[in-house]
């Protein structure tokens, strides 16, 4: 970015005396038309952090405004422009696009794309950095037979004020209370992908920075010098290798793979990128105004966030039991926070027994609903269904086995996400919810939102009812979890019976693991056994990477007049005692491809005589899903396809809603 040689070394690395902005006087010492040219709109050094930085920040601004746009109309759109034919097609568009994505199937790797939209959005943002570094002209300044036009190649600067305007967008998009969540409605980790496409971005364009400079100098036959004598250089290279790590230890496969090992090295390398960069930029034109710009929105998003942590959440005690499915349950009681379905929470654990893991905070998704003191009869718990793995919940999973019921202080941040306001579930008259492994957590929380809800529309008419159906799919290795699950629905539905007029609850329990075979117990439910077991009893699995646990439970069959038992040892309720329930258990895969065709039996209700879904008399589907990578891709696929069905006018379902939770 450099017009003219470091001319001092500063404090230590800045140029004296130290301002905010350097100068834009200019004097050109070439013929005039010589001096017209360097002086192009394209080509001006002295210009060009207004033509690249601040043209960066008009583009992700007005990318920002026109989903601030959309969502305030989503929000506030009258009923009349909704029932408009023009709305429900650009409705329909835009779920598609939200919903359709892609997976790639390597030998040592399947990759789940973002959705369609996301993706369109960055060939859009590729474009516009494609188009600004490589469209102007020249790349490197003619060589002239006296004087030079200047010592920094034209891509050069543009790339590097480009690079410099991403930097305020890159901190704000890493931070959980941003600004674009508020503007769009989008939570932060939605935008993660965003992060870390422009952390790219902005990468590319630092090492198209850099390279120039090499070229130019190398030709020029003073490289050497210039490294031994321009401290600029220097602090270029102590930027670029922090930038460097950050960028590749993010791709998601590195990632994912050493995860707790960049969560605890990001910072840091984090800050030194920020602090060489910012050496590096040393007060050029107004280069330091971005820095002032980054610092303001993170820094606004960090004290909002740890205001809400300290002064509103305030500090809590965690009780933590490892239960028989090989889950955690972690309980919070609180009188301080409220919550809708579906949100997460990140919790920091102040237990030194955690090692190193109580210094960072970590996502979870809560698994109840949030209930008043008042009603309880007690203070309402937070309660979290954890997965134990490598990590933190590996030492978690340790720590419970030994000391069950053990307390531990925890910080509490958030929470955030979540599906939509309380009370919109009866907005469908069928609920899909579907759930992998430690994700039927995820699910309790849903479930329990949609038993709560009232089967009334929004008219707000208590004489207008509809029926509704819910239907759950989970998928687990493990049959102690199918038991656990059942066991917990089983509860909420007692705990809401008095909700349940014209609702009625499926419960399909798919067993993935080991061979089975599938005996028919009763009309409608079903009994998982080994095929080499004796027929009276069948042992449960334990769930991979659990803390291995000695287990008495079992399957066992019934006379033809009773209903199979699928509780734990204390629960001896039936499916005769839940009529509105019914528990299926299937050995295999659930077929999601399918799941949302007019055939499939996961969105057919009974026929409603008075129904929320207008005119045309279709049924609105509600569809959320947390699980595997696959699990995922597949229902959004199927969400994807019945947009397309609907807006030809060949489906029988009027509205399908997809409500994706990445955090179980």
């Amino acid at each position: 970015m450099a017009m003219s040689e470091h001319t001092g070394s500063g404090l230590p690395w800045l140029d004296q005396p130290v301002r905010l902005h350097s100068s834009r006087h200019d004097t050109c010492k070439l013929r005039p038309d010589q001096c017209v040219y360097r002086a192009g709109r394209w080509r001006y050094w002295y210009e060009a952090d207004h033509v690249y930085a601040l043209s960066t920040i008009y583009f992700l601004c007005a990318t920002v405004g026109v989903f601030a746009v959309g969502h305030l109309l989503s929000k506030y759109a009258p009923d009349r422009l909704r029932r408009t034919g023009l709305w429900r097609r650009a409705t329909l568009v835009a779920r598609y696009l939200s919903y359709k994505c892609f997976r790639l199937r390597l030998p040592a790797v399947a990759y789940s794309s973002p959705s369609l939209g996301v993706l369109l959005l960055g060939i859009v943002g590729v474009a516009f950095f494609f188009a600004m570094t490589l469209g102007p002209q020249p790349y490197y300044w003619p060589k002239l037979e006296s004087g030079s036009y200047g010592s920094s190649p034209p891509i050069a600067t543009r790339t590097g004020w480009m690079a410099l305007g991403l930097l305020p967008f890159v901190l704000a998009l890493g931070t959980k209370a941003n600004l674009i969540s508020a503007l769009t409605g989008v939570s932060h980790e939605k935008l993660q992908v965003f992060h870390h496409w422009t952390s790219y971005a902005m990468f590319v364009l630092a090492l198209v920075h850099t390279f120039p400079y090499i070229i130019y100098h190398i030709d020029k036959g003073d490289m050497v010098k210039k490294w031994d004598t321009d401290i600029v250089y220097w602090t270029g290279v102590a930027a670029i290798i922090p930038q460097a790590y950050l960028t590749f230890m993010s791709i998601p496969a590195i990632r994912n793979r050493y995860y707790e090992f960049f969560k605890a090295t990001h910072f840091l390398a984090a800050i030194l990128f920020v602090v060489f960069f910012f050496f590096h930029c040393d007060f050029r034109l107004s280069s330091w105004d971005y820095f002032i710009a980054a610092g303001a929105i993170y820094l606004t998003s960090q004290c909002a966030s740890l205001a809400k942590t300290h002064f509103t959440n305030g500090r809590h005690a965690a009780h933590m039991e490892l239960l028989r499915c090989g889950l955690i349950r972690v309980r919070i009681p609180t009188t301080t926070m409220s919550w809708h379905p579906g949100q997460h929470i990140f919790i920091r654990f102040l237990n030194p027994r955690l090692g190193l893991h109580c210094l960072t905070a970590h996502p979870f998704t809560i698994c109840t609903l949030s209930h008043t003191a008042e009603k309880l009869g007690h203070s309402p718990e937070i309660i979290f269904y954890i997965k134990p793995r490598r990590g933190i919940t590996g030492r978690m999973a340790r720590l419970a086995a030994t000391n069950p019921n053990s307390s531990s202080t925890v910080l509490l941040e958030g929470p955030y996400g979540g599906i939509f306001h309380a009370g919109a579930m009866n907005h469908f008259d069928n609920i899909l919810v579907i759930a992998g492994g430690s994700g039927g957590g995820f699910s309790l929380g849903v479930v329990e939102e949609a038993l709560r809800a009232g089967t009334g529309p929004h008219t707000g008419d208590p004489s207008h009812h509809h029926n509704q159906h819910i239907h759950v799919i989970l998928a687990t290795r493990s049959r102690e979890m199918a038991t656990w699950y059942r066991q917990e629905i089983a509860q909420r539905v007692v705990s809401h019976t008095a909700d349940m007029s014209g609702k009625h609850l499926t419960i399909s329990i798919h067993i993935t693991a080991d061979s089975q075979v599938e005996l028919k117990a009763g009309s409608d439910k079903h009994l998982i056994l080994d095929p080499d077991e004796n027929p009276t009893t069948a042992t449960q699995d334990k769930e991979p990477g659990n803390t291995p646990q000695k287990d008495t439970n079992t399957l066992e069959p019934t006379t033809p007049n009773t209903s199979p038992s699928l509780t734990q040892q204390d629960d001896d309720d039936d499916d005769d005692d839940l009529p509105h329930m019914t528990t299926t258990l299937i050995y295999g895969r659930p077929t999601l491809k399918g799941i949302l065709s007019d055939e499939s039996s996961a969105i057919d209700a009974p026929k409603t005589d008075h129904t929320t879904s207008g005119s045309s008399g279709k049924r609105k589907v509600g569809v959320f899903v947390c699980g595997p990578a696959s699990m995922v891709h597949d229902v959004r696929d199927a969400a994807a396809d019945a947009q397309t069905r609907i807006l030809r006018g060949d489906s029988g379902v009027g509205e399908v809603y997809l409500h994706t939770e990445p955090f179980a």
